[in-house]
């Protein structure tokens, strides 16, 4: 009689059981390998804002077939032009509050940046996807940024490839820059942490980009 009052009960946890672990294991093989290199509606509307077109544009993937993603950078997509967009998530005022897709020429100059999602203070902190704010990044260049430590510079210069001879030079070169050529970041006035996240998400790219240079991923 005990027996036959539980059954039902554990028939239908069992059930329960084989459904989640379906539900996981389909989960876990998307993630692992059906999404890898899928450009979103977010990302292809970035590319549009900044290039006129998501044409062309592919993801990055390493030489293990997951996404290509340096330090500070969600994912790359590139075209056969040699144009460049990372993708790029960064504190503000709100933890990862900052989501953009920052644009680099063929040059290694800053085309442009979208804004894809933003949590900041509304009124405060959204000022910063104005196109008054954002225009001052455009023509940006990697040999323009401070080359100090400090709140606006924020990650740290990589010299990461070649040899010690080469390396040095590009310390050298990277020193004798103008003071005057040294970019300046114009926060906006009561959003300095999100003007400043801005401003990480930025460099994150251009120091992206530049690593990009000497160090391949899957060509």
């Amino acid at each position: 009689m005990f027996n036959e009052k539980i059954k039902p009960s554990l028939v239908l946890t069992l059930i329960c059981l084989i459904a989640c672990a379906l539900l996981v294991a389909a989960y876990e093989a998307t993630n692992d390998d059906g999404n890898i290199g899928e450009i979103t509606e977010k990302m292809t509307a970035g590319l549009n804002e900044i290039y006129g077109t998501a044409d062309g544009f592919e993801m990055k993937l390493d030489e293990n077939g997951k996404v290509y993603a340096p330090e500070g950078v969600t994912s790359v997509l590139e075209d056969a032009n040699g144009n460049t967009a990372f993708e790029i998530i960064a504190d503000g005022y709100s933890g990862g509050g900052i989501h953009v897709m920052v644009g680099i020429s063929s040059d290694g100059a800053v085309t442009g940046v979208s804004v894809l999602t933003l949590g900041e203070t509304p009124g405060v902190g959204t000022k910063v996807k104005e196109a008054s704010f954002l225009d001052q990044f455009k023509g940006l260049t990697f040999d323009k940024l401070p080359k100090t430590g400090g709140e606006e510079s924020s990650t740290k210069k990589k010299y990461v490839w070649g040899s010690e001879e080469e390396i040095n030079s590009l310390k050298e070169a990277a020193s004798a820059v103008p003071a005057g050529d040294t970019f300046e970041l114009d926060a906006i006035t009561g959003a300095t942490l999100s003007s400043n996240g801005m401003n990480r998400a930025v460099t994150a790219a251009l120091n992206a980009y530049n690593e990009m240079k000497g160090v391949s991923g899957n060509e």
